[in-house]
């Protein structure tokens, strides 16, 4: 058992021995290695040639891509204009041309004022359209350097509100980048506003993606204001807000030598004005002399028009292109443009020629409109209308309307014949707008019989008495009465 264990004890002595003996050549191929590894990090740090030969060849490719795409995304800045203008002015012209934003705009740069910096002129031109509609508004400004840019109406709008009385500082910039994947560039531009308090900076859009306005080449056909407002107001009323009605949606207007005449209807009332412009202004061009121009405006259009159109302007310019069908007017440093309704608009006088009238009363205009409008608190979606009882005996007019919930009557003065007896009815609303419509001290209506149209025109004193004008709102009753 000794020499058993002794022979045991001998083994791994030489099997140690062996070991000691192959390690050397072990070690001599690690030794060998590891210099070589050893050294390359040496030559990494101080031969840029060993760097070069050890690196891979995707990371070369990275970094060259990495160091371009530096280079790229360095932007080109180009200066823009350099304004200084009056609060007040910005303000007003922004107040008007905001009114052709549009509510939901398909493009994000309709919801832009375009802004030019003219340096000849020395004016600022504003231009909000909704391709329909364009409305452009210039002020004079101190401009030192010239430019366009344009950005979000609305949002320019309530900062300039906001900004104290006194002058304005504009400047625009902008940020040209050139992209990597593609041979283009994109565009970043903003505008600067500061005043004595702050500074602004707003984004914007390039001008170059602003819709072109394209400019009405004509012969101006000078209006008298005083003339186009009266006969506008006495007709807008009754345009129809029904898009499926779209010719009647605008204001027909024919226009001669010596007359214009305004034509609205929505197929439940029709409005008509005609006025002679005839020793009132300048005389319109020479092409109106031999014939009649006629187009159909939008109801919208003329709206804005006569909201902004002050009285202090003594006429307003009138710009028509038959070919493209477009519309202009200029007054002012203000140019509204828009395209005309397309379609054939109905002969209203052909229809109402067909009725008679044989009956005539004439009411106060004020004594009318308050009486409706008490009565009008007893209207609803489905029932709207009001019954008119006209009787001679009494030389009155009694004004009645009943619903579930309630009822009314209202009784006033009423000049008509004495044998004369008749009810009828009409829409409330459509009644007190026509009476409202009618530039006069009273109304004279003009009657036939209950299942018959009415005829309502001015009586009496007028604010401009000097005006020739004949104005005839017409409306259709809503259900047959028995007399």
């Amino acid at each position: 058992m000794t020499q058993t264990a002794s022979k045991q004890r001998v083994k791994p002595a030489n099997q140690t021995k062996k070991t000691s003996v192959a390690t050397p050549k072990a070690e001599n191929e690690v030794s060998a290695n590891i210099p070589e590894i050893s050294t390359g990090k040496k030559k990494k740090s101080t031969s840029p040639d060993a760097d070069t030969s050890t690196e891979p060849i995707s990371n070369k490719r990275t970094n060259k891509r990495s160091a371009k795409s530096e280079l790229n995304s360095q932007p080109l800045i180009e200066s823009g204009m350099e304004v200084i203008c009056s609060q007040t002015k910005f303000h007003d012209a922004l107040s008007l041309v905001s009114c052709a934003t549009p509510a939901k705009p398909t493009h994000p740069i309709l919801a832009n004022a375009l802004i030019i910096a003219d340096v000849e002129t020395q004016q600022i031109h504003l231009t909000v359209t909704d391709l329909a509609l364009t409305i452009q508004a210039s002020f004079e400004a101190q401009v030192l350097l010239k430019g366009e840019v344009t950005v979000p109406v609305e949002m320019l709008f309530e900062i300039v509100k906001h900004c104290p009385n006194g002058n304005l500082n504009l400047s625009s910039q902008t940020q040209i980048i050139q992209l990597n994947d593609e041979d283009k560039q994109t565009k970043i531009c903003s505008l600067s506003l500061s005043d004595a308090d702050g500074k602004y900076e707003i984004r914007g859009i390039s001008a170059e993606e602003f819709p072109p306005s394209s400019t009405i080449d004509t012969t101006p056909i000078p209006l008298p204001t005083t003339v186009f407002k009266d006969g506008l107001k006495g007709v807008i009323y009754a345009v129809s807000t029904d898009e499926n009605k779209y010719i009647l949606t605008g204001v027909h207007i024919q226009l001669t030598q010596d007359k214009l005449k305004f034509i609205g209807t929505d197929g439940h009332r029709v409005a008509t004005t005609e006025l002679s412009t005839q020793g009132i202004g300048r005389k319109p061009r020479k092409q109106v002399e031999s014939s009649e121009i006629q187009f159909t405006i939008p109801g919208r259009v003329l709206k804005e028009l006569a909201r902004n159109l002050d009285d202090s302007v003594e006429f307003i310019n009138l710009l028509y292109d038959a070919q493209s069908n477009r519309l202009g007017f200029a007054w002012q440093d203000i140019i509204l443009r828009c395209q005309c309704l397309e379609g054939t608009y109905p002969d209203c006088e052909q229809l109402l020629a067909r009725f008679s009238f044989d009956r005539e009363v004439i009411l106060e205009k004020a004594f009318l409109v308050k009486a409706l409008e008490r009565l009008s608190v007893l209207t609803d979606k489905k029932e709207k209308g009001i019954y008119l009882q006209f009787d001679g005996s009494l030389q009155q007019l009694r004004l009645s309307i009943e619903r579930e919930f309630g009822k009314g009557d209202q009784v006033i003065a009423a000049h008509l014949p004495s044998e004369m007896s008749l009810n009828i009815q009409f829409n409330l609303k459509y009644l007190v707008e026509a009476a409202k419509a009618i530039p006069s001290s009273a109304i004279k209506m003009h009657l036939q019989q209950s299942d018959h149209p009415a005829m309502l025109v001015p009586y009496g004193d007028r604010p401009n008495p000097e005006l020739q004008m004949e104005m005839r709102q017409f409306l259709l009753p809503l259900y047959t009465l028995n007399a």
